[in-house]
């Protein structure tokens, strides 16, 4: 019997392209090059970087800005785990991951306004090296 492919980054690609064509319809353009990104990982990092590039282009940023990109990120990751045919407590910190992007957000947008901009991306630095040692000894 063999193990059907799961299809769980279709449901962030649809969220992602209902958040895209709310800013403008001609981001549906870039569909086919979604729909690459969660079969071939390389597509999928042509894809991040062109989202990127429109919001770039576009101006647009904050939570709005932050959904899109973390969006984007989920589909391509559950792109490839869906390719792996991963356990579902993979899918699990793979969301729990992404969405440590919005209390890290916000906690660096309420510190912004305090500290001078060099400060705040030291703190932003070491928030990101504190995540990578948390991860990396949670998965040992």
């Amino acid at each position: 019997m063999r193990i059907r492919r799961r299809l769980y980054s279709l449901v962030a690609l649809v969220l992602l392209f209902v958040l895209l064509a709310r800013m403008d319809y001609r981001t549906l353009l870039l569909l086919p090059l979604g729909l690459m990104a969660i079969q071939w990982y390389f597509i999928g990092t042509l894809f991040l970087v062109s989202v990127g590039a429109f919001l770039v282009y576009t101006r647009t940023g904050g939570l709005y800005g932050l959904s899109v990109m973390t969006l984007t990120v989920l589909a391509i990751e559950m792109g490839y785990l869906d390719r792996e045919r991963a356990p579902r407590e993979h899918y699990a910190i793979l969301i729990a991951a992404v969405l440590l992007a919005y209390p890290t957000y916000l906690l660096m947008a309420s510190l912004s306004p305090l500290l001078p901009r060099l400060e705040v991306t030291a703190l932003a630095a070491l928030l990101l090296v504190v995540l990578y040692l948390f991860a990396r000894l949670a998965t040992d």
